[in-house]
């Protein structure tokens, strides 16, 4: 009997017996979720009360999955996982004020060299623009990546209707409420800000969000080291979120 049979039979039978192998073999999921979130944790106590948010995420969507729908539980549970690790992130806050401050400042640094350069700036004009050791530029753009991936789960009201801006990362396979979804100017004004993106780094968005591929796995399709796409994305995420600051879809960072 595989995992998903184990579900369907839990569901049916309620035996904690069944509840405690379902979570312990669906439990790689947690440290999926954490591992391709990119965390830059703090301690090991931090890095424990993620991974029991990612647990209880785990434990409801078995408490909540409905086996009449005829669906992966596994796709449901890696979403309601990813959902309380952010959920936790949020409410510890990960972004420190020195960094927020850093933030803000390599995001007028991009606005201003891509306006004087005419294209976009690399990571080493952008520590020299500002002063800042390469690798500490490096490493602000890498916490970047998972406060805008924090931001891009927030709901927002759209025409009425609460709606996450993730939900805008254009997906080819998509149909039905999906191309309901992309007909509503915000979301529309999310995927114009990656079309306009360099072709590397929109492909890397795309993998990471869309196809929901490691930074591993993108490296080894781009033939890339992880680090390199891991501040290619970070440095992709500034360019959305600034121009999604422009149109003012999101706030103005503080």
């Amino acid at each position: 009997m595989n995992n998903e049979d184990l579900v369907k039979e839990y569901l049916k039978s309620q035996n904690p017996k069944l509840r405690e192998q379902v979570i312990v073999g669906f439990m790689p999921i947690v440290r999926y979720v954490i591992g391709r979130m990119n965390l830059a944790v703090r301690n090991k106590t931090e890095l424990e009360d993620i991974h029991s948010s990612g647990i209880i995420g785990l434990i409801r969507a078995l408490e909540d999955f409905d086996i009449n729908k005829n669906a992966s539980f596994k796709t449901y549970a890696t979403w309601r996982v990813r959902g309380y690790i952010l959920d936790y992130l949020r409410k510890i806050d990960i972004v420190s004020r020195s960094d927020r401050a850093k933030l803000k400042e390599i995001e007028r640094s991009i606005s201003r060299l891509a306006f004087e350069l005419n294209r976009e700036p690399t990571n080493i004009e952008i520590a020299n623009d500002i002063g800042m050791d390469l690798k500490e530029c490096h490493r602000v753009l890498e916490m970047a990546q998972m406060n805008f991936s924090i931001s891009l789960d927030q709901p927002h009201d759209v025409d009425g209707e609460e709606v996450r801006l993730s939900e805008a990362i254009p997906d080819n396979h998509a149909v039905g409420p999906f191309e309901q979804l992309s007909r509503k100017n915000t979301l529309d004004s999310v995927k114009n800000a990656i079309r306009k993106l360099p072709e590397r780094q929109r492909l890397i968005v795309l993998m990471y969000y869309n196809d929901e591929m490691t930074l591993l796995e993108i490296g080894k399709v781009l033939n890339l080291s992880e680090s390199r796409i891991s501040r290619l994305l970070g440095k992709a995420i500034f360019t959305i979120r600034n121009e999604l600051r422009r149109l003012a879809i999101l706030e103005p960072s503080t």
